[in-house]
């Protein structure tokens, strides 16, 4: 602009934040009542308000020839500043049918006129943007230029003073001293890499921190972080009585004195959350001066407390992390959420705006997690993370918390106990609903502490040493005396450590659970809300399970030098049983204390070992069972017929005999003489090697003997040369065996089977039914016969039975049964034999085979001779 050759005479000035509606500072002792009037006060004095008096005292504008006669032709210079202020106070006093604020709008346009007219005369009017502060305002004195554009030969000269791009210029000069320019490329190059790193590890961040433009970005705001200048810019500029530069001037001021004074370890750049909202000052600028004085209560009980009151939400998150995220993250949103439009930002615009060198973004998003679950009025939806003076929805389950008594609590969660800890392979025992343990030798116990028998601990404080109440239930029987089987007994305890915790989970659940219950609240909610809180509620019903299962987490199980504390593995809602009961079992199976159905069977050699001079001499089988249930160096037996199994591998290992008394001799069972099946009672007997009397001769007469030599059994025809495969042993044993040889011998085809037995005494007729079970009489494509030659002596001679048979199954079916009642309960000799022709001949390898050999292993006879024909060899 060119400046006039002599000073300017006439000088008008008005600022808009000095003055009422109606009330203007004195001028040459006069108080004008309106714009023009004061104008014309500093323009010309009494003369020319003198002029304007009878529109100014009535409120109405002068038009522009009466502007122009004040003017006079002179060098005039009349400046206006924040009129957009002004016009909000006067919108409020009426002027006839309009308002003060539309007589001022008039009066501006005929000010623009009248000044227009006059070469020498200027106007400079400073506006905000429209979506400013008192941006309704600020669009009706742009209305008012552009109309006004019409009337005057000049146009209006527009100057910008400063856009994004200088704010952080203007900022730097204010504040800083200097600002040393080379250090903003190393900065920025430290912050893109940073951002790259965190982006590569899975971080999300805003896509304008991912791309190459970053590390300019940052350049260009040193030494602000880039968020910082958006928001002051772009969000908190569009706050009524926020000014864009003089605000954002006044805000930082205290914010860059505070790190000039405390010099933060790594600071770089002044990130947003570095406005320190603990100060009452910046709080007070940015809660009650943006007439959002209710974000005062939000800013002490979520983000900063003041020095000496209790700490806020997020100061609580960093102090049980050991971190200053969360406080960050919170200063971060608060500001974010301080805008005339869409309110707060998405997580990643967090995590970006708060991430900085040195920073690990896995524990800055953790952070965010613990703080959306603590603060009472940050929200989060689709537009992202704000604060609001609503509360959230993690206050309205703090505040239902608060109703919970510790008692319901409590018993809420004894309830979850019990029903987490049920009956299993373990019997299940509550001690808080009776600590009565029977002392037997059958039932095994999971026993189940409460907290409440630990006192004040709440549970176990040192697993080490076991609690007096767990060893005096492991000792004495009910009635005081001294337990005998303690070796049927697991002991369950809470941590005292996880007590807290437990109880603090179980409230929110029952918390959860009135939320969502709650009609009343749930009509006051938006869908959104409400879908969230019955989702927390699911979710908190498993976490009550999980914390009451962490909890009870110290076992203490019987070991060679007494009860020995072991500590269970950490449950998560992934792992959590139906039935916690099944995880102690598999605890117990992984220290191989337990002995079940499915485990390797025992060493008969080395129960011997255990039992030592017990054995000397004859011992109850039961006893087996109960000197397992007495000594805890031993397994815990939860399936007694692998103690059945064991005895039955003694026997045929020869470690001992076995005795059924109740059938006398013919009741004992030895390695050379397989007797009946094995069961665990009083009156079955285990004996050193040799107990056994010698079996009675086969075959009380040698009349039988000889009766059987002089019988010929028929035999089926002769194989080919070359072509059979024999074997002899247990019959699967012998059936494999006799395969395994053809198929060396390069044979494929099963075209024959014989099965042959020969047995004398008691057990002919087991070992007939055995021998009879292995070839299905129905198996298609095989022609089946039995040959057999029986002879019982029935006793007294000369009293016998002689049986010759060779045919088809279904012909014996009428002998079977009266001979095997025979067989059962005489001596007798036997030789019988099975024999199947196949047609087609299966192969060897395939499945009809397979299914001969499965059979013969579950009910084939103990000792057998096997013969296979197959095709001719090459």
């Amino acid at each position: 602009l060119l400046l006039p050759p002599a000073p300017v005479s006439q000088i008008g000035v008005f600022v808009g934040t000095s003055s009422g509606a109606t009330s203007f500072p004195a001028v040459d002792g006069v108080s004008a009542h309106t714009l023009w009037g004061y104008l014309a006060l500093q323009l010309g004095g009494r003369g020319a308000y003198d002029r304007l008096r009878g529109d100014d005292e009535a409120l109405t504008a002068p038009g522009a020839a009466a502007i122009s006669e004040l003017l006079g032709g002179r060098p005039s210079l009349v400046m206006i500043d924040e009129v957009a202020r002004y016009l909000a106070v006067a919108d409020g006093r009426s002027v006839g049918n309009s308002t003060l604020a539309q007589q001022t709008t008039a009066f501006l346009m005929a000010l623009m006129e009248a000044i227009g007219a006059q070469p020498n005369a200027a106007l400079v009017v400073t506006t905000t943007q429209a979506t400013d502060a008192f941006g309704e305002q600020t669009s009706r004195v742009l209305d008012a230029i552009a109309q006004a554009q019409s009337l005057i030969a000049r146009k209006e000269h527009v100057l910008r003073p400063s856009d994004e791009a200088d704010l952080p210029k203007i900022l730097a000069r204010r504040l800083f001293a200097r600002v040393e320019p080379d250090v903003a490329g190393d900065v920025a190059t430290m912050y893109a890499k940073v951002a790259e790193d965190a982006h590569a590890r899975g971080t999300d961040l805003p896509e304008r921190m991912t791309g190459a433009s970053f590390a300019s970005d940052v350049a260009r705001s040193y030494p602000f972080h880039p968020d910082l200048v958006t928001v002051l810019d772009k969000r908190l500029s569009t706050i009524p009585n926020f000014q864009r530069t003089r605000g954002a001037l006044r805000l930082l001021a205290r914010s860059v004195r505070t790190l000039w004074e405390s010099h933060p370890e790594g600071t770089r750049l002044v990130h947003l959350h570095h406005v320190d909202l603990a100060d009452a000052d910046t709080a007070e600028d940015l809660s009650s001066r943006l007439d959002k004085a209710t974000f005062e209560p939000v800013i002490r009980a979520d983000i900063a407390s003041q020095p000496g009151a209790e700490l806020s939400h997020a100061e609580q998150v960093d102090a049980r992390m050991g971190s200053v995220f969360a406080k960050r993250l919170a200063t971060t949103a608060y500001l974010y959420s301080l805008t005339r439009d869409v309110a707060g930002a998405p997580g990643a615009v967090l995590v970006g705006a708060v991430l900085a060198p040195g920073d690990d973004p896995n524990v800055i998003m953790k952070a965010l997690d613990n703080l959306e679950a603590s603060a009472w009025y940050l929200h989060t939806d689709t537009r992202g993370y704000r604060f609001s003076v609503e509360p959230s929805l993690a206050k309205l389950i703090q505040e239902a918390e608060s109703q919970i008594t510790q008692g319901k609590a409590k018993q809420a969660a004894t309830d979850i106990l019990a029903d987490c800890f049920r009956d299993s392979a373990l019997k299940v025992r509550r001690t808080w609903a009776d600590s009565k343990i029977p002392d037997r030798d059958d039932d095994a116990w999971l026993v189940v502490l409460h907290w409440d028998e630990f006192g004040s601990a709440c549970g176990v404080t040192d697993p080490a040493e076991v609690p007096r109440q767990i060893l005096d239930l492991w000792e004495k029987t009910p009635s005081g005396g001294v337990r005998e089987y303690r070796n049927r007994l697991v002991f369950l305890a809470p941590s005292a450590a996880s007590h807290a915790a437990m109880l603090r989970a179980v409230r929110q659940r029952l918390a959860l659970k009135d939320l969502a219950t709650s009609s009343e609240l749930l009509r006051a909610l938006p869908e959104e809300k409400r879908r969230e809180v019955h989702d927390k509620a699911k979710v908190s019903e498993l976490e009550a399970r999980v914390a009451v299962c962490n909890h009870m987490n110290v076992l203490y199980v019987p070991g060679v030098g007494g009860l020995e504390p072991v500590e269970l593995d950490v449950v998560t809602t992934a792992s959590v049983r139906t039935n916690q009961t099944d995880a102690v079992l598999d605890r117990l199976g992984a220290m191989e204390k337990t002995l079940t159905a499915g485990d390797k069977p025992l060493d008969p050699g080395w129960i011997r070992t255990k039992l030592g001079t017990q054995l000397d001499a004859a011992l109850p089988t039961i006893e087996l069972a109960r000197v397992f249930a007495r000594r805890s160096d031993l397994k815990l037996v939860l399936d007694r017929a692998q103690l059945s199994a064991l005895v039955a591998a003694g026997v045929r290992n020869g470690v001992w005999e076995y005795h059924d008394t109740e059938r006398g001799e013919d009741g004992w069972a030895t390695r050379d003489h397989p007797g009946p099946a094995v069961r665990l009672a009083d009156d079955t007997l285990l004996h050193p090697v040799g107990s056994a009397p010698p079996p009675a001769p086969v075959g009380a007469s040698k009349r039988i003997l000889d009766a059987l030599a002089q019988s010929g059994a028929s035999r089926p025809s002769p194989a080919s040369p070359g072509s059979e495969f024999k074997a002899s042993g247990k019959a699967d044993v012998a059936l494999v065996s006799a395969r395994q040889s053809a198929t060396d011998a390069k044979r494929n085809e099963l075209r024959r089977l014989t099965i042959e037995v020969d047995d004398t005494g008691r057990a002919t007729g087991a070992q007939l039914a055995k021998l009879l079970s292995v070839v299905a009489p129905t198996s298609p494509g095989a022609s089946i016969r039995y040959v057999l030659n029986a002879v019982a002596d029935l006793g007294s001679p000369p009293d016998h039975l002689r049986v010759e048979f060779d045919g088809t199954p279904s012909q014996f079916q009428p002998l079977k049964s009266a001979l095997d009642n025979v067989l059962r309960s005489n001596d007798a000799m036997l030789k019988a034999s099975v024999v199947v022709d196949f047609e087609p001949a299966p192969a060897l390898s395939g499945q009809a085979v397979e299914d001969l050999v499965a059979r013969a292993r579950d009910t084939g006879p103990d000792k057998c001779e096997v013969g296979l024909v197959t095709e001719a060899g090459p």
